[in-house]
């Protein structure tokens, strides 16, 4: 068979491997964006234990970490934390004394494994970002604009209540949730409400999901 009989064999097949690695990087983006759409409105949340009973109605005096008590965002991080103890059945207090006293955090970071999930190390299968590029690490095809995958951020929300007098820890809940958005204001509400879910009864490690909104 000549070289020329042989090239548009060669073509089919070559379609055929691309296809094929086209259909495979779909299904896995596919995968991975489903595990991302089940993210969205879902948060990991760890209570160690139940809170006192005490705490219910209770007046409790609301305190920021340094790095929440100022800037552009202060206001609406701490009004998410006021609503979730509100509706939690206790009464925050800001600069007033209290019997209680409970100390938030919201941080956010890259998570750099879960950023990489298949390009790291390489190579790595084919990857179809959102702005939908492609890479190919470890391949010989690059095509024209590619990037790494967005970063993976982890948005955190901490908080302990102590007794005002002794100092002792009675109570505390985190909250994190995933996803490409680094800003926390978005969902400070949701993550402070998660932290507080089932509140004082809730404990342990658990999937809290946030509630469809009422129509």
């Amino acid at each position: 068979m000549s070289d020329l009989t042989k090239l548009p064999l060669l073509r089919r097949a070559s379609g055929r491997l691309r296809a094929g690695l086209l259909g495979a990087s779909l299904a896995l983006f596919g995968l991975l964006g489903g595990c991302a759409s089940l993210n969205v409105n879902a948060y990991h949340v760890d209570t160690p234990r139940p809170a006192p009973q005490a705490l219910v109605g209770a007046h409790v005096q609301l305190q920021a970490a340094p790095a929440d008590s100022e800037g552009p965002q202060a206001q609406a991080l701490r009004t998410a934390v006021l609503d979730a103890m509100t509706h939690a059945g206790m009464v925050p207090l800001l600069g007033s004394p209290a019997p209680y006293t409970a100390r938030y955090a919201f941080r956010s970071y890259a998570d750099f494994e879960a950023s990489f999930p298949s390009a790291w190390p390489p190579p790595g299968p084919p990857i179809l970002l959102p702005d939908g590029a492609w890479i190919y690490n470890g391949y010989p095809w690059w095509y024209q604009g590619w990037s790494w995958p967005p970063p993976w951020y982890e948005r955190v929300f901490e908080i302990e209540i102590r007794d005002a007098s002794t100092g002792a820890l009675l109570w505390r809940s985190s909250s994190v949730i995933g996803g490409y958005d680094q800003r926390i204001a978005p969902v400070a509400g949701q993550l402070a409400a998660a932290a507080f879910a089932d509140f004082p009864q809730g404990s342990g490690k658990r999937l809290v999901r946030e509630a469809p909104p009422a129509r």
